[in-house]
């Protein structure tokens, strides 16, 4: 379920994928394009926030005190683009998609961790700051689907509600007729409240999404116009060169092989296996084997507590306690190691330490907050985009699996 940035709370949604044939006699024109993901700088990110909105959204408890507190793979279909706007500090990044007749275009969280199509719209009840909703009255294509409703609870009793429609989506000039929206009635003002963002694009592998009854996601309906049955992200730390694209893959973004990892059995996320740890500077790896979801909509990383305290060993004065909810700070002239994580096909993704240190605490003077988190969950972490920033990374809806490579950082 894309994918906690609000990224984290609002791309919390749960929800599962089912593959749906074309509609019959409908022509389909396989299309590939590029999501640009540009930065905005202006923004100094909240880290507790983020990670309380991360715990949120994957349902883990959390201290009391943090919750207060070019393309070889192209076919012969058409390319577009879409302009996109970085928020907060790479806190999440969204992207302008297009929804109805003729298109209104949003901002909306492309979020591998959900699968739910999700925007405020002219239905909305809540009162809201922001300038952009869906007006649904202005689109002669939508149709509401009677009997059908969506609804999503988090995990800090925050929630959402709608109704769902079908209309047309255009993601980078790839229209798509027909699709499944879900119009926001009744939001929690907890969620209402980030002005920045007008909706969530589930991009989640096999997820179903919360509408009721069930209906296919905009993910296998996109899947069908695509030139290949593939996107992938490139994030960029505080850049405006980042992107996403859909049905080829960018060779002029990446450095050498893709290296590629089967998802895990029945996976409904895209759920994957590493095998190694290592601090760059200390002569040991730790070799096991960790299970870990794929999240553009987290913007943490969020690793078992025994992994994140072996980490923090290696950063001079780094503490965590419960005033701050357990998270690791460290004095903000400290030099953080680079993080490396081994996969069972031999390639290492390297993160460099600058990545890992996320932000300051206006109320600890000096002390910043690192983007390497404990999870306090037995069965995964997340890998989010501390870890996708630092790689160009490659989601293989048809094969089922997940790819990696470098790229150059410009370090």
């Amino acid at each position: 379920m894309a994918t906690l940035f609000f990224m984290l709370l609002m791309s919390i949604f749960s929800t599962f994928i089912h593959a749906i044939p074309t509609s019959t006699g409908q022509k389909v024109t396989k299309r590939s394009v590029t999501v640009d993901l540009p930065r905005n700088p202006g923004y100094a990110p909240n880290g507790r926030l983020q990670y309380s909105r991360a715990l949120k959204k994957w349902g883990v408890p959390m201290d009391d005190e943090l919750d207060n507190a070019t393309n070889s793979f192209r076919g012969g279909g058409e390319t577009g683009d879409v302009n996109a706007e970085s928020i907060m500090g790479d806190r999440e990044y969204l992207s302008r998609v297009g929804f109805g007749t003729p298109f209104q275009y949003l901002n909306v969280d492309l979020d591998t961790g959900s699968a739910d199509v999700w925007v405020y719209s002219s239905e909305t009840k809540t009162k809201t700051r922001r300038e952009d909703i869906f007006e649904l009255e202005k689109s002669s294509t939508a149709e509401l689907l009677n009997g059908s409703e969506w609804r999503i609870t988090y995990g800090d009793s925050s929630y959402a509600w709608g109704h769902v429609y079908h209309d047309s989506i255009d993601i980078g000039g790839i229209p798509l007729h027909n699709a499944v929206v879900q119009s926001a009635v009744d939001v929690s003002q907890s969620l209402s409240s980030d002005k920045d963002i007008d909706g969530i694009f589930g991009l989640a592998y096999n997820l179903h999404s919360q509408v009721r009854p069930k209906q296919p996601t905009v993910l296998s309906t996109l899947k069908s116009h695509l030139d290949k049955p593939v996107f992938t992200a490139d994030l960029r730390y505080q850049s405006d060169e980042g992107a996403y694209t859909f049905g080829y893959i960018d060779h002029h973004r990446h450095i050498g092989e893709i290296n590629y990892t089967p998802l895990l059995p029945n996976s409904t996320f895209w759920e994957f296996n590493f095998t190694g740890l290592h601090v760059v500077g200390h002569n040991y790896w730790y070799i096991s084997q960790w299970r870990v979801i794929a999240d553009t909509g987290t913007t943490l990383m969020l690793l078992s507590p025994d992994i994140v305290n072996m980490y923090y060993d290696a950063v001079p004065n780094a503490t965590s306690d419960r005033s701050f909810g357990g998270l690791w700070h460290y004095p903000c002239n400290t030099t953080l190691p680079d993080f490396e994580i081994g996969f069972a096909n031999g390639w290492v993704a390297r993160i460099p330490g600058r990545y890992m240190n996320y932000t300051t605490y206006d109320d600890l003077p000096g002390r910043c907050m690192g983007g390497l988190q404990p999870f306090m969950s037995e069965e995964f972490g997340i890998l989010g985009d501390i870890f996708l920033k630092a790689v160009y990374a490659v989601f293989d809806i048809g094969g089922g699996k997940v790819g990696f490579a470098d790229k150059d950082l410009g370090l």
